[in-house]
């Protein structure tokens, strides 16, 4: 029988070393963070693997800050960007109905960038 490591907020707060409010903020805020896997009397509970996998994916590499200034990022990066936006919510157990919505309107976005979208037609 497999055993499956369960989480719950405070040790949340132990793997990301933050408060246990901030684990509140993040639940709250951060639609890429994984959907509990139960709710107790106690609160809710994340599988253990899912939660390390979204924390390993905020801790991936990403553009430079500097990237976005004097005008260096350029329509392929901002493609990228968004795709790894979107496999950042599917690997947290995101609906396909979250993820649209998430990633829809900055795909328009970046198609009215390229001249391929008119929002007013």
């Amino acid at each position: 029988m497999s055993t499956i490591k369960l989480m719950g907020a405070a040790e949340i707060a132990q793997l990301l070393d933050v408060s246990p409010s901030r684990v509140h903020q993040i639940l709250r805020d951060d639609s890429a963070f994984p959907e509990p896997v139960a709710v107790l009397s106690m609160g809710k509970v994340w599988n253990a693997d899912d939660v390390e996998r979204w924390h390993a994916a905020r801790k991936a590499p990403r553009p430079s800050r500097d990237q976005g200034k004097a005008g260096q990022w350029t329509l392929e990066d901002l493609h990228q960007a968004l795709d790894r936006y979107e496999q950042l919510l599917a690997s947290g157990g995101k609906s396909s109905s979250t993820i649209h919505t998430s990633v829809d309107r900055a795909r328009r976005f970046l198609r009215w960038l390229a001249g391929d979208y008119d929002p007013l037609s």
